[in-house]
This record gives C-alpha cells, structure tokens and sequence, in this order.
C-alpha cells in the first residue's frame, strides 16, 4: 500500500469520525484501536490496518468505511463556508484516490472453479496462497501429491491436519513430501480420527474450502471465507491439532 494511502485515511478518519464513532467501528470490526494520551493514535491505526489489509477484518473495515467518508466529506463540501470548502474538496480527491487503492485486488473473500478444470484450479489455489503473510494451517481429512503442488509456493511454515484412515493419505506422497521439505519448506503433518469439513486459515482469516486441494479441479473447487463464525472454528481446529498424532513416515 503506497505512504500516501496512510496521511488520506489518518486525516480522513480524525476529520470525519469523533473518537467514539471510531472506537465503536474497530469493536464492531474485531480491531484494536491504539491510543496516545488518551485520544487516538490515528496515524498508527491507518498504518496498521492498511499495511495488513489481508489480515483478520481490515479490508471489511476499510470496505465498509469508505462510503461513508465520501459522504460526510460531500456533506461538507455542500454546506460549509468558502474558507474549509477548498480543504474538504481535496480531501475528496483524496479520498476517491484511497478507494482506487482498497480496491485493488488482493485474497479473495471466495473463489470457485468448476470441475474438470484441473490448471486452472490449481492455478488459483497457488494464486491464492503465494501472497500469505503469517504460517499457513489448513484442515482436510484427505492429502496427496494435489495438496502439495498448491502449496509450493507458500513462504511460511505449513500444518496440515488430516485424517487417520487408511486412505486419508494419497499414494506416492511420502515421496512427494520428503521432496518438498527438500527444496525448505517448513511442513508438519497430524492425523486425527473425526474431521469433517475443509478449511485454510492464514493472516488471522478463516475459509471453508468445498473439496480436498488434492481434487482440485477433479472436482468443483470452491473456497468461501468465514466471518462470524471464525472463532468456534479455530478453537475446534486448536483441540483437534493438540489431540492429533503427529505423521512422520521417514527420518528427514
């Protein structure tokens, strides 16, 4: 995100939201508000949540913020003396500017892919997962050689929970995953006896992911992030991990 993002949302935010308007979003958000001598550290808010837009509900907040900034900044423009009226028609400009850069593309909410579009799947799943900024957990009872070609290009450590059947793990994947931790990444692997849905979780956000990236594009693959009910999720995914026993089928 480009500096100048950071002084428009600062200024933005400290001209058209009072404190407690602003305390109120980041609660509604899930998002910590930082404080300097009591009043709001403004600069090092939009700092933060600009920088880590991917991460847990910054681009929500920014998404759902950047309306109603406009808005009260027209409101000004319409109905304030000729002295500010030139302050606040730049802040417009400004603003319009910031909405371009927010909606520049980033990881997407979802993703689906219709089977029998095995490139284009696994295209999107690495897409999707080479621009991770935190170590990257992903659930699915079932793994194979699939799992790890989408994964290539992650650049952070990987924990894999999957099932303990005896077909929870693909055939010729040891091999595979000897030759992936190779070539330094960092991956460790659990076995637990009761999963049932799909999930990825990276930058503090959560998606439900419809069939194994071992299939994907075998068969439909679709991805569809989870809001408001993340924190369940994470705790179920958090006891499962520490409960599951470790796989390890050769000495690396």
């Amino acid at each position: 995100m480009k500096p100048e993002a950071i002084l428009i949302l600062a200024d933005a935010l400290k001209e058209y939201y009072s404190d407690s308007e602003l305390q109120d979003l980041c609660e509604l958000f899930d998002i910590d508000l930082p404080y300097e001598d009591s009043k709001p550290a403004h600069l090092r808010f939009a700092r933060t949540v600009l920088i880590q837009i991917e991460h847990g509900n910054n681009r929500r907040f920014l998404v759902t913020i950047i309306d109603p900034l406009l808005s009260r900044c027209q409101e000004r423009i319409a109905h304030t003396n000729w002295e500010r009226r030139n302050y606040h028609q730049r802040m417009e400009a400004r603003l319009f500017e910031l909405n371009k850069l927010i909606e520049e593309s980033g990881i997407p909410a979802e993703i689906t892919v219709p089977e029998d579009q095995p490139f284009t799947a696994k295209s999107k799943a690495r897409e999707f997962l080479e621009n991770t900024e935190t170590d990257v957990f992903i659930v699915d009872a079932y793994i194979g050689i699939g799992t790890l070609d989408c994964l290539r290009d992650v650049k952070h450590r990987i924990s894999i929970l999957t099932g303990d059947k005896n077909n929870s793990i693909g055939q010729g994947f040891d091999t595979a995953l000897k030759d992936f931790r190779s070539e330094g990444h960092e991956i460790e692997i659990r076995c637990h006896p009761k999963l049932h849905d799909r999930y990825i979780v990276f930058n503090e956000r959560c998606w439900l992911v419809g069939s194994s990236f071992k299939d994907a594009g075998k068969k439909t693959f679709s991805v569809i992030e989870l809001i408001d009910g993340k924190a369940p999720i994470l705790a179920e995914i958090e006891r499962k991990w520490a409960e599951a026993i470790q796989y390890n089928p050769y000495n690396p």
